[in-house]
């Protein structure tokens, strides 16, 4: 191999891996974090797949969700109803539209969203850390679900 093709090949796996990579080595502690918030709802899923989007502060879990542990998430992460529309300019709105792709996988009705942001006390962990914001998006008949967060700054 020349060393021309080994350049080309360690430049696109550094600018094709740098999402992996944050991925990888972010994904433990983002996991703890997202386990504290469901277990202040007494919910403990049994899996739970997170990961980075992109490099950004901003990232994705999905899990199975019952109704009643749903209930529960919504109730003590005090999250709101969100419509989904492009027209709206209500604060729910805006955080749609800062989020990251849904982790969500099957888009059918009944697709429904919860959310909370501008960094609420119901969003800090016990180390101090918060998340700017949480949505939470279920499919009621299927009891997918996907949990996107943000890491706040400071």
């Amino acid at each position: 191999m020349t060393a021309r093709r080994l350049c080309c090949g360690l430049a696109v796996l550094l600018l094709n891996g740098c999402e992996s990579l944050w991925t990888i080595t972010n994904r433990s502690g983002l996991e703890a974090d997202v386990r504290e918030l469901l277990k202040t709802a007494a919910v403990e899923p049994q899996h739970l797949n997170c990961r980075m989007v992109g490099s950004t502060r901003n990232a994705a879990c999905s899990l199975r969700l019952s109704s009643p542990e749903a209930a529960s998430v919504i109730r003590a992460l005090a999250l709101e109803g969100i419509q989904a529309s492009s027209e709206s300019s209500s604060p729910q709105a805006r955080l749609i539209a800062h989020a990251g792709p849904s982790c969500v996988a099957d888009r059918s009705r009944p697709i429904v969203t919860y959310g909370r942001g501008n960094r609420p006390t119901s969003l800090r962990l016990a180390s101090g850390t918060a998340f700017e914001y949480l949505l939470l998006t279920i499919n009621k008949s299927t009891a997918q679900a996907c949990v996107q967060v943000s890491y706040s700054y400071g």
